[in-house]
């Protein structure tokens, strides 16, 4: 008898032992989302510390200001783009650069303290009709799409009297609000 119970005792551990080894499924919901803010975003241009690069707008080399030059900003691997999202409202401002004489930019160059000026001016578009400043119509305005929009300033130095030879330069704030 004590065999028998013996017996029974270890067929029942075996048959409840079994249960913890069987396979089974269990079924849940992982919840997946993504938030979108308004905003935008540059690119093509770099970043160096808290202060982004747009691009470079470089007149190219002459030995006279006789005749109107005209240019166009580049990034640093193509166009400069923006991205804003869709149907959000922004703007791109222009300031007169550091070494405006009222509104009118000028590059400066020559040799210190004798420094010697270049006017130019600045355009939202390639027939150079539209300005680019900081004020009124000289602002562009625009609204986002989602997709990104190449924005190329298009500069045209005026014919002038020519100053001495050397490295003129100047440097423009571009200032994205929205």
């Amino acid at each position: 008898m004590k065999k028998l119970f013996i017996a029974l005792g270890c067929a029942a551990a075996m048959l409840c032992s079994s249960n913890i080894f069987a396979a089974g499924t269990i079924n849940g919901n992982l919840n997946v989302q993504l938030t979108i803010g308004n905003g935008c975003s540059v690119t093509g241009g770099s970043t160096g510390g808290s202060v982004n690069d747009f691009g470079t707008l470089n007149f190219g080399q002459y030995s006279s200001l006789a005749n109107l030059i005209n240019g166009q900003s580049t990034g640093t691997s193509g166009a400069v783009q923006i991205q804003c999202t869709t149907s959000l409202p922004y703007t791109v401002i222009l300031d007169n650069g550091q070494n405006a004489s009222g509104s009118q930019r000028r590059l400066i160059g020559g040799v210190s303290p004798s420094n010697a000026y270049i006017s130019y001016s600045l355009f939202q578009d390639a027939a150079r009709t539209l300005p680019w400043n900081s004020t009124g119509a000289g602002i562009l305005s625009a609204v986002g799409t989602g997709a990104a929009v190449d924005i190329i300033v298009y500069g045209q130095v005026p014919s002038q009297t020519t100053p001495a030879q050397g490295l003129y330069s100047d440097v423009v704030l571009v200032t994205v609000n929205w």
